[in-house]
């Protein structure tokens, strides 16, 4: 009998779990896609939820990109109707989208999660955004600007001041001497754009850079690197390829997400705002651009 007792919560929870529903988010459409659920049949659109009793109906020519339990995605792009509990396959395994983990967790959460703003805490789901700076002194850089890479345009290099100072210093040096600089730049600002020292970088190489109020020191270093024009393509042509369909407005905002990641934010700028242009009427676009460049003090 005693083992009967210990079995029985197991048994109830493992039939908790397979009995657990799967379910779905629209992350890209085009042409004619609805969603039939409780025998009321309507249009889906980019973020429609899809439970496991609705049917999915795909018109000719049209096409459905599904995120499914956070991390899996795929593409319906034959005509027909799919009930989605003959779907429950695609939500098995591991991912094999050339959509990453991290930038499908980001868009799951913007749209099944009614609390909070995702759009503006979207870094929480990005790899490598920096660590929390452990210098003490009176100029503090955001841990995004650990690294930056550069290719072409401009973004601030900005910091802030705990102190009322006026004037500051902007220090760049060569990463392979980070003791003498190599530009001293001085400032009223708290920001340098990198378009004012393009004449002291070149493609190819690597930079630190710092911050400080003038007359005082600050031994903590920035990465930055300016990257040639052909190791960027290379390294764009590699997340910019998909195995699932998406359009135009869905391609450049996955594209400025994962360039933000890897720490290419005059890049991810032009897909963010391209990517709003396109879909105008997309609230979740238009709010993650808003909050990237106050992020990074874009103007």
């Amino acid at each position: 009998m005693k083992k009967i007792i210990y079995l029985y919560p197991i048994l109830t929870f493992s039939l908790l779990v397979s009995a657990q529903e799967n379910m779905f988010v629209v992350y890209s459409m085009k042409g004619n896609v609805s969603v039939v659920s409780n025998k009321v049949e309507s249009k889906a659109k980019i973020g429609t939820i899809v439970k496991d009793d609705a049917v999915i109906k795909i018109a000719s020519g049209s096409f459905a990109t599904l995120i499914c339990n956070e991390t899996r995605v795929f593409t319906l792009n034959k005509s027909g109707n799919y009930a989605a509990t003959s779907l429950k396959d695609s939500c098995k395994g591991e991912n094999h989208s050339s959509i990453s983990t991290n930038y499908a967790k980001y868009i799951w959460s913007e749209f099944t999660k009614a609390h909070g703003s995702p759009e503006k805490n979207r870094t929480s789901y990005m790899a490598n955004v920096g660590a929390v700076s452990r210098s003490i002194n009176n100029v503090w850089i955001d841990p995004k600007l650990d690294t930056v890479n550069y290719v072409s345009g401009t973004v601030p290099l900005s910091w802030k001041s705990y102190t009322d100072a006026e004037e500051f210093e902007f220090k760049l040096y060569d990463a392979a001497n980070s003791n003498a600089p190599i530009l001293t730049k001085a400032t009223k600002k708290k920001h340098i754009d990198l378009s004012d020292i393009l004449k002291n970088i070149q493609p190819g190489k690597a930079y630190h850079w710092s911050a400080m109020i003038k007359s005082e020191e600050n031994e903590e270093r920035k990465y930055l690197r300016y990257w040639t024009k052909d190791e960027y393509t290379s390294f764009y042509n590699s997340i910019k390829k998909h195995d699932t369909a998406e359009t135009e407005a869905e391609l450049n905002f996955r594209l400025g997400f994962l360039l933000e990641e890897a720490h290419f934010p005059a890049e991810a700028y032009n897909h963010y705002m391209k990517a709003t242009q396109l879909a105008a009427d997309n609230p979740m676009y238009r709010f993650t651009f808003m909050s990237f460049k106050k992020d990074y003090e874009i103007k």
